[in-house]
């Protein structure tokens, strides 16, 4: 937990008062020792740094320096500032140790002055933090596919047990295909969960810790997660966490006897504080434990307790929230970063450089958030004050927070193209653009950031049909990815075969044919590649794929190809869906309709009614997910049934899907015009009659009515034969109506 300026330690019994010594009225002595992160630990003896020189410089730029001895301590007797807030110190080490880097950085931004505590500092050689992450990240991932193909194997053959028995309607059933869904979603997102759990516990200093911790610590590192428990028992952390409890309310009581702090309420109140930070580690270590095993109710009742424990650590807090939204708790995930959020504002108000920047990480989240939930005005205000937040920290601090910045911009950009408003948001993706270029001129980890912001103008400009920007955009995105995915193919070939997706749509607009097919194509065996080591993942993309490229054939009039292509990218769909229904049903009746428009194209009605039947009946199904979406679905595939039964002379099946349209939307012309016809060819001329006089006068576009629509109807309907000899005369009446009109 950060120490915290006088004003918030005062409002809660959590944090205690650190103590001063003041030397005068005008100094504050500060304490300290630099040593080596895990010497002790590692080597059974602590390796102190001497001549490590310790600076710390006022607000009126005033300096105070010491140097470490041999046993690497060091006092600055700092003047000007007051006791009990918080200030910085830097520590930069010399000698022996000059190829060393102060690991805990970010804790020394954040001291208290007059801490009885001496502040610890510790060192490491440099490259070793980035090789230890590095490691624990391949472990850990080893390990957590290991135990996830074991756990699917184990899940999957009761589920096959359950098939085999017809007990679809046994609870167990369901509650194996959820488990599957997450296991495999878990994995999909463990690597960059690990990444992060990773660079927060490769800074901590194990010297300072129990035996317990470091066993379970060392258990995390090399991925032995079913050992974390058995060193950090929970029921032995509760009892910990009441014992702190009760030491902080003697501390309390002891203030409140005296006027002022007692020595004994000093040491009490610290070494409660001391302890529920220890204590605070230990429940991490056991919650992202917890995560990683996917047992996700351990880790938010552990994650809870933190947040209660301390409500002042807005760090714990924000890993809190992240944790739920990950695992769509979004209630309360929202109650975590509303109140991070609170918190962070106070702060900042005191101490503006350090918790300026978490109020805007705190807005930037809870931006997604909302995004994730279509609040996309919520959204939009908590992106828009972050990147207030972060053009300011930048113009003070370019290193450190153009990154952050960059990010934002890309963020709201994003929201800003979802709502059409394409000139503000390309203005945010070309400066997002420039200052990750920028940034990658110094450090290639940038470079997938460049891509992904190329990548989202070239969308933007597709969207505005831009074709050549989109193109130029996609390529150079495309570029990078390529070259990414060359060391790192597992990160960055999904990428890659999203933007050859892309590339090919573009292409596709651009009526080069043949190129298009060649970025589907190439698009489609990476794909395939992924799918075949991650089904579930990568499947529905391979389907994507394959319906897109039928689209194309389709298109061009390559009907085989076209029809080859629907009919694999429907059964890769059919699959998913008897998996997960809710998520891929809707990709089962796309495709559906698809080939219905092949058939129907190829005058195959019978198929075409076949497959627009089987859409229409899925899109009803979901009518209470998305009613928007899916009723326009349903309005136009009942239209499209309406047109099939018209061609196939069923004129009374005609006009009873022609008014399932109309109950949708009564003024939905298109179905309008299926009924007219289907009126008129059961000799119901008058009826018919008023609904054509009807249309010939609504205006299609400008000056156009619907008048050469419906001629165009009755030529295809003359050359299909599906005009009843009968009506042949009307027709003739209805049509010089039309060419009056």
């Amino acid at each position: 937990m950060k120490p915290l300026p006088i004003t918030y330690l005062l409002v809660s019994f959590l944090l205690s008062p650190f103590s001063f010594l003041p030397l005068s009225a005008q100094q504050v002595q500060l304490k300290g020792i630099v040593s080596v992160q895990n010497s002790r630990t590692y080597t059974g003896n602590t390796q102190f740094v001497k001549n490590a020189e310790v600076e710390h410089i006022n607000t009126q730029n005033a300096k105070t320096k010491d140097v470490t001895g041999d046993d690497g301590k060091f006092t600055l007797n700092i003047k000007g500032v007051a006791p009990n807030t918080q200030t910085q110190i830097n520590v930069i080490p010399h000698g022996e140790f000059s190829e060393y880097v102060v690991v805990n950085e970010k804790e020394l931004k954040d001291i208290t002055l007059g801490r009885i505590t001496p502040v610890s500092v510790y060192i490491c050689k440099k490259g070793e933090l980035e090789q230890r992450q590095a490691e624990m990240v391949g472990v850990n991932m080893r390990k957590l596919e290991e135990r996830v193909e074991n756990d699917k194997k184990r899940l999957q053959k009761e589920l096959d047990a359950l098939r085999a028995n017809n007990d679809y309607l046994n609870v167990r059933y369901s509650q194996i295909k959820d488990s599957l869904d997450i296991i495999s979603d878990n994995i999909d997102n463990a690597f960059e969960r690990i990444k992060e759990y990773a660079k927060t516990m490769i800074l901590e200093n194990l010297d300072d810790r129990d035996d317990n911790y470091v066993k379970a610590y060392e258990c995390f590192m090399r991925g032995a997660l079913d050992s974390v428990s058995h060193f950090l028992q929970e029921e032995i952390l509760d009892m910990k966490y009441r014992k702190i409890l009760l030491l902080q309310q003697e501390a309390k009581n002891e203030r409140e006897l005296a006027s002022i702090l007692t020595e004994s309420a000093k040491v009490k109140a610290e070494f409660s504080e001391n302890s529920l930070n220890e204590l605070i580690k230990e429940w991490l270590l056991l919650a992202r434990a917890a995560d990683m095993q996917n047992d996700y109710e351990k880790a938010v009742n552990i994650y809870e307790k933190i947040v209660k424990a301390d409500t002042l650590n807005t760090d714990n807090m924000l890993e809190c929230a992240d944790y739920l939204y990950k695992i769509n708790e979004y209630v309360k995930a929202e109650k975590f970063y509303l109140l991070c959020l609170i918190r962070n504002r106070e702060f900042a108000a005191v101490n503006p450089k350090n918790y300026l920047p978490r109020v805007a990480q705190t807005l930037n989240n809870l931006a997604i958030l909302h995004k994730s939930n279509n609040r996309l005005s919520d959204a939009s205000r908590e992106y828009e004050e972050a990147l207030r937040i972060r053009r300011a920290l930048a113009e003070e601090n370019s290193a450190e927070h153009l990154p952050f910045l960059a990010n934002t911009l890309n963020d709201l950009a994003n929201l800003r193209n979802h709502f059409k408003e394409y000139s503000e948001a390309l203005q945010m993706y070309k400066e997002a653009l420039k200052i990750r270029k920028e940034l990658a001129a110094g450090n290639p980890k940038y470079f997938s950031a460049v891509a992904q912001t190329e990548n989202n103008i070239a969308v933007l400009h597709l969207n505005k049909k831009e074709y050549t920007d989109a193109q130029h955009y996609f390529e150079e995105a495309l570029q990078i990815r390529k070259k990414l995915a060359v060391d790192n193919p597992k990160d960055y070939l999904p990428a890659v075969a999203q933007t050859l997706n892309n590339l090919a749509i573009v292409y596709k607009n651009i009526n080069q044919i043949q190129t298009a097919v060649e970025r589907y194509e190439e698009a489609l065996e990476i794909r395939r590649k992924l799918a075949a080591e991650n089904p579930k993942t990568y499947l529905s993309e391979v389907a994507q794929t394959l319906n897109n490229l039928g689209i194309l054939y389709f298109t061009n009039n390559d009907f085989a190809e076209a029809l080859d292509n629907y009919e694999q990218a429907l059964k890769i769909r059919r699959l998913l869906a008897f998996e997960t229904p809710k998520k891929f049903l809707p990709e089962v009746a796309y495709t559906l309709n698809c080939l219905a428009l092949l058939h129907f194209n190829n005058s195959n009605y019978f198929d075409a009614l076949k497959y627009f039947q089987e859409s229409l009946n899925i899109y009803y199904e979901f009518t209470n997910e998305n009613s928007k979406v899916y009723l326009k679905n349903i309005l136009n595939q009942n239209t499209d049934i309406s047109e099939c039964f018209l061609l196939m002379k069923d004129y009374q099946q005609a006009e009873q899907f022609a008014l399932k349209a109309l109950e949708i939307d009564q003024n939905y012309h298109r179905a309008k015009i299926k009924l007219a016809h289907s009126l008129l060819f059961q000799n119901r001329f008058s009826e018919a009659e008023i609904i054509y006089k009807e249309l010939s006068k609504s205006i299609l576009k400008g000056t156009e009515t619907y008048s050469p629509t419906i001629l165009e109807d009755f030529d295809a309907y003359e050359n299909a034969e599906a005009i009843p000899k009968e009506n042949k005369n009307d027709v003739e009446k209805i049509k010089k109506m039309l060419q009056k009109n």
